[in-house]
């Protein structure tokens, strides 16, 4: 083989070609497949497609076996063997996972005021179990493949809830005219702030498909509207108009806010003629609808001034309603606090309070970020949407012991995550022989000789 000095010189007069190792290594390189999703990944798709099947309430002879919390605990073992094996390399999610083990403490202590302590403690298990899927979401969700299956399986399994609603409004199986379906979306406000959520997934998955997959998506999309529509939710109605309006504008596209502007003005055209719940958006005075929820922002800040430090206790705000209630309210049953704000810092006080609210700000500027990062805007856009579509919808709403937004800071970070793995520069084997030979040119020096006199080169290619 000739010395250094030999092809250094050969490649001065020819500079088009890169030295042999270079072109041997390019030429050689073999073209692998993508490397395969690990176990642990395959059984969080089942559990979040479970968790929306609700099967022990579509068939009740499965709630001997729990298929969910088999699967649930199969995922675990799953991921925590493959941790020890080498094949994951687990890295904790700063900052929402933070701030969310210290909302879990917090919580946690609430138990020592709470109203109910037995009913608290049941909470903060039900928490511990969101925390652990948010931990699987941020761990195990590492590559675009796997994101966009999580997508994929998000976005299907909101259609369990939406045709459930649809249909029960279809045989008139509703509750004070507005239709739910069973379980966790046994409550309509709960059907609709789910399905507001997920839109965002929908508009993400539209933009990086084709036709075929849009055209399925644009069905999807459709249910889930008139799911929402048929819940007749006023807070499921704002926080369409929220992300509509965001993701339009985040997006910048002049066609894109004509096409959602023509569709909220429709919708509100359609809305106004078929709306059927007695309370809407008119003489808001004598909403007694509206009134009660404002009685449970009250009853909220009365709790929380009680028990500044530690709260009432997790979930237990429909406990103490009875007792801060105002004299004289009529309700059929004890009210949760119907905001999620109020909701955290009554039932956690100010530890937990302050917890979630950072935990929620943090997720929502990470999001900000990650939409502004070039190849990863799409990603980053449908992220922060589906989280100002939580805080709306949490205006009318106590949804901090709920699933979905535990699920969106999991499916944040796994962005970020994501991100920061594709910017690790690529080693040069693995470039095409073009981009090497323009580096290789570009980082030529042509001022500098080596000891024959022939041009110097950097040594970092």
């Amino acid at each position: 083989m000739p010395d250094r000095s030999a092809r250094i010189r050969r490649f001065s007069e020819n500079p088009v070609e890169p030295p042999d190792e270079v072109s041997q290594s390019t030429a050689s390189c073999p073209v692998t497949a993508p490397p395969s999703l690990p176990a642990s990944y395959w059984l969080l798709l089942a559990f979040l497609l479970l968790l929306f099947a609700n099967t022990p309430f579509v068939f009740p002879a499965l709630e001997v076996v729990h298929p969910a919390k088999l699967v649930a605990g199969a995922t675990l073992l799953a991921l925590l063997l493959e941790i020890l094996g080498g094949k994951r390399k687990p890295a904790f999610p700063w900052p929402e996972g933070g701030w969310l083990i210290a909302f879990l403490v917090a919580a946690a202590l609430s138990c020592l005021t709470a109203l109910w302590p037995g009913y608290a403690v049941e909470a903060v298990s039900d928490l511990v179990k969101m925390i652990l899927v948010f931990l699987v979401l941020a761990i195990s969700v590492n590559t675009e493949r796997a994101f966009r299956g999580v997508m994929w399986v998000l976005v299907a399994g909101g259609l369990f809830p939406a045709l459930g609603t649809l249909r029960n409004y279809q045989q008139g199986n509703m509750f004070e005219g507005r239709a739910s379906w069973v379980g966790i979306f046994s409550n309509p406000n709960e059907v609709a702030y789910c399905l507001v959520v997920l839109l965002p997934f929908v508009a993400y998955l539209a933009s990086v498909h084709r036709w075929l997959a849009r055209s399925v998506l644009l069905v999807i999309s459709i249910c889930y509207l008139g799911a929402i529509f048929v819940t007749f939710s006023r807070g499921g109605v704002l926080g369409v108009v929220a992300i509509a309006v965001l993701y339009a504008w985040r997006k910048r596209s002049v066609a894109l806010r004509v096409s959602l502007a023509a569709i909220l003005v429709g919708g509100f055209l359609v809305a106004g003629k078929y709306w059927a719940r007695n309370e809407g958006f008119s003489q808001l005075d004598n909403d007694v609808s509206l009134q009660q929820r404002m009685l449970t922002y009250e009853a909220g800040l009365k709790m929380f001034t009680d028990h500044p430090v530690l709260g009432v206790g997790l979930k237990c705000s429909v406990v103490a309603w009875p007792l801060y209630a105002p004299p004289g309210i009529y309700a059929k049953k004890a009210l949760v606090t119907h905001n999620t704000l109020v909701q955290a810092f009554g039932e956690t006080g100010m530890l937990g309070g302050l917890c979630f609210v950072l935990l929620t700000a943090s997720a929502l500027y990470q999001a900000r970020r990650l939409a502004l990062y070039g190849s990863s805007g799409n990603r980053g856009i449908a992220v922060e949407v589906a989280l100002w579509g939580f805080v709306v919808c949490g205006m009318s709403g106590g949804y901090v012991m709920t699933w979905f937004p535990y699920i969106l800071f999991g499916v944040g970070v796994a962005a970020r995550r994501i991100c920061a793995i594709e910017d690790v520069p690529v080693k040069a084997p693995e470039k095409s022989r073009r981009h090497i030979r323009d580096t290789w040119n570009r980082v030529r020096q042509p001022g500098m000789r080596d000891d024959s006199g022939s041009p110097s080169i950097r040594p970092a290619l």
